[in-house]
């Protein structure tokens, strides 16, 4: 046998099983990464929803205390929309919530929802959850939350907002 005929013997035998596996083992791992990057990637855009419609909510109880004094709601929690939390699909908003506290906030995020959001308000700061404000309000208050549940095990995802706090607070994010 030639010299050229070992060589090409050798390069038609193909790849071991040991290269094989090497090269599933790699793909497992891409794929992997690929996933949870991608997961990642539509945690991001649903907590995009929870911050822009918490900032209309904001801005909507601002403008009704320059106009009222007093923000919209009381010392029970508000929740919109009823039912339980998105898990497969976002939740349909609908066109005025059954709510008067949420008619009255006259705010709307435009389409289907991945979060539940609530919101409660007083004109008597002593009754401001001392938890969440530190110190008391002088005066009125509100405070507003977004909560979601993206994989459906009961672990919320916290997104508030607070009369006197303009940064949105957030606890356990994508669970």
């Amino acid at each position: 046998m030639t010299q050229n005929q070992a060589q090409h013997r050798r390069s038609n035998r193909g790849m071991t099983i040991i290269e094989m596996m090497i090269v599933v083992v790699i793909l497992s791992v891409l794929t992997t990464l690929g996933i949870s990057g991608y997961q990642k990637l539509v945690y991001q855009a649903r907590n995009t929803e929870a911050y822009q419609f918490l900032g209309a909510i904001r801005a909507a109880q601002q403008s009704n205390y320059q106009v009222f004094g007093q923000y919209v709601g009381n010392d029970n929690w508000a929740e919109w929309p009823q039912g339980a939390y998105p898990v497969e699909k976002p939740v349909l908003w609908g066109d005025q919530p059954a709510d008067p506290i949420w008619q009255q906030l006259n705010v709307n995020p435009g389409g289907p929802v991945w979060f539940k959001y609530r919101v409660r308000a007083s004109v008597d700061p002593q009754r401001a959850p001392a938890n969440v404000f530190r110190p008391l309000p002088a005066g009125p208050w509100f405070q507003a939350q977004a909560r979601g549940d993206f994989n459906g095990n009961g672990d919320t995802s916290l997104f508030e907002i607070t009369s006197t706090r303009s940064k949105v607070f957030v606890e356990n994010r994508n669970e």
